[in-house]
């Protein structure tokens, strides 16, 4: 200890645990500086990451890896106080702290117990450390090991009054430990996260009838299967009044349900809607357009639903024509240059800052469709837009355009651009913060490197197909000072060019996300190279499947030992089998 001290100072304001804890045993130590200083109780707050900071600010992602020991030493670092200024706090790996609340005898909920009774409970439980977070706004409980076991001991932890988020999605919680939750403790709640989760229409009709949840403002009930009783329940609220997100996709609902929408003013305040995956017919899309009290919706999705892939053309033409006339996002697919046309004369589309016409056939050259979309001036404020595989091989229509110059993100995926038009696009958008080039094979390593001279802000980059040609090509594009902001990039491994790209000079080190596509396998050597510190960030890895079989397991061995990987998978790498393979 004395060693570090001497070479940080600051690092004397680290309680001693915390160095040796084995959940923070993998970090380095310019990362601790910054991220975990000043975290001990006496200084009573703690520094976050200068790079990428938070809403909360003092927030906290634990990475368990469902590691007993690990668990063990995060109960006593909560014990201790450590962690009694954090204000979020996100569980990686948890299922070792699940049991923790299992293994306890529960509060048998039937019985009334004085306080000196429940003081002696909550003093014998197991699962006591979640009581020491009296600063806690937010907590994340995923995944499928957490279950009504967690919710009681949430339930009875009176320090959890200042939550506003909870997220328990894709965990086993069920009607009879929900209702423990409707209780004057949560009466601050404005996030509610039961996506994928086993609850029924009884805990809906709980949050819809509960004086507790009446500062909800976003419901995330995705994947319940629940049916129109859902929205019914909903509808019928005298609480819900400062709801402004829901998320309903994958629910079952059907065009009696939505009905209840436009006879309810617990939805007059949305600004998010999100009903994909159910069976709402046409019929049902457009009466959800022609609803008054949706005026306010920015953010509206109904893909999927009655056995269409996107929605329909009748049914865009019907919303943009409607009473949404600040949707900020959108998605379809035109078959014909008229329907592009009418799309385009929509006078609501004035809103939209985001425009997805992925495999639209229309933009290709012989259509000319896009030289129709960019020369719109109804979509002068589009800042996304995304326009791949439509195998154009004119881009200067884009390049010329008047009237799309706020662009930062651009997906022009597929063939047909060339290098010069790669260079042109980065020097009429040099504000883009993500490209997608994947499959355009005319473009070269060299046209890359050039761009990336424009291009001010890029954060994601993806380049699946570009020939890398040779190690000196890959080295001068991973020491380019402007890839050190890349958090997002993909290629396609094609001549074992790994260590050249993640190499000594390479500033390749803020990555979270990276796909390998292959033309090659990946060898032994390849995996070992993107097991080192420079890739510590990374929590989304996706690599080749490599055609020797007795190769997988070592492979899979190395990103799970590896001393900097551990945010692969949501912190869970004894679970990377079958997951980081394609």
């Amino acid at each position: 200890m004395s060693s570090l001290t001497n070479t940080i100072p600051s690092f004397c304001d680290l309680p001693v645990e915390i160095f040796y804890c084995q959940i923070f045993i993998h970090f380095d130590y310019s990362w601790v500086f910054r991220v975990f200083r000043l975290i001990c109780k006496s200084c009573n707050r703690m520094a976050t990451k200068n790079s990428f900071s938070y809403s909360f600010g003092n927030e906290c992602t634990v990475y368990l890896e469902n590691n007993t020991i690990r668990t063990r030493k995060f109960v006593e670092c909560c014990e201790k106080g450590y962690f009694h200024s954090l204000k979020a706090l996100r569980v990686c790996g948890g299922q070792e702290l699940s049991q923790y609340s299992k293994d306890m005898d529960l509060v048998d909920d039937d019985n009334e117990m004085d306080d000196q009774h429940l003081d002696n409970v909550l003093m014998t439980r197991k699962d006591r450390y979640l009581n020491c977070f009296p600063n806690l706004q937010k907590l994340e409980l995923t995944k499928r090991y957490f279950d009504d076991s967690i919710v009681k001991g949430i339930a009875n932890s009176q320090n959890l009054k200042n939550l506003t988020h909870l997220n328990l999605c894709q965990s086993q919680v069920h009607d009879q430990s929900f209702q423990m939750i409707a209780s004057p403790l949560f009466s601050n709640l404005t996030y509610l996260n039961l996506n994928d989760t086993k609850i029924g229409v009884k805990s809906v009709k709980i949050i819809s009838s509960s004086p507790y949840f009446s500062k909800l403002k976003d419901l995330q009930l995705a994947g319940c299967r629940l049916g129109n009783a859902l929205l019914f329940e909903i509808s019928q609220s005298s609480h819900l009044k400062n709801l402004t997100s829901l998320n309903l996709n994958r629910n079952d609902l059907s065009f009696d349900g939505v009905k209840c929408i436009g006879q309810s003013s617990v939805f007059d305040h949305l600004t998010c809607l999100t009903l994909d995956g159910n069976n709402i017919s046409q019929e049902g899309v457009q009466y959800l357009a022609n609803c008054e009290n949706l005026s306010n919706i920015e953010e509206f999705s109904i893909e999927f639903n009655a056995n269409n892939f996107l929605t329909p053309m009748s049914s865009v033409l019907a919303i943009f024509k409607g009473h949404m006339k600040k949707i900020k996002s959108f998605r379809f697919l035109p078959d014909s240059y008229s329907e592009l046309q009418e799309f385009l004369a929509c006078k609501n589309i004035t809103s939209l800052k985001s425009l997805n016409l992925y495999v639209c056939r229309v933009l290709n050259d012989e259509f000319e469709g896009l030289k129709l979309l960019v020369n719109c001036p109804n979509l002068s404020q589009l800042e996304t837009l995304k326009i791949g595989y439509p195998n154009i091989r004119n881009f200067k229509p884009l390049i010329t355009t008047e009237y799309m110059k706020n662009l930062t993100i651009l997906d022009a995926a597929g063939n047909g651009m060339k290098s010069s038009d790669l260079i042109a696009i980065s020097k009429t958008f040099p504000k883009l913060k993500e490209l997608n080039i994947s499959s355009q094979y005319e473009i070269t390593i060299d046209s890359v490197i050039e761009s990336l001279n424009h291009f001010q802000y890029l954060e994601k980059l993806f380049m699946e197909g570009v020939d890398l040609v040779s190690c000196e090509k890959v080295e001068q594009f991973a020491s380019h000072h402007a890839v050190q902001r890349l958090v997002s990039f993909s290629f396609t491994h094609q001549r074992g060019f790994v260590n050249a790209l993640f190499g000594s000079s390479s500033k390749l080190e803020n990555l979270t996300y990276l796909n390998v596509r292959a033309v090659k396998s990946l060898e032994l050597e390849d995996v070992q190279v993107l097991s080192t510190q420079k890739l510590a960030k990374l929590s989304c890895l996706y690599l080749p499947k490599s055609t020797l079989k007795d190769l997988k397991k070592p492979m899979i061995a190395l990103l799970k030992n590896s001393p900097y990987l551990i945010r692969l998978n949501d912190g869970e790498r004894d679970r990377l089998e079958g997951v980081l393979f394609y």
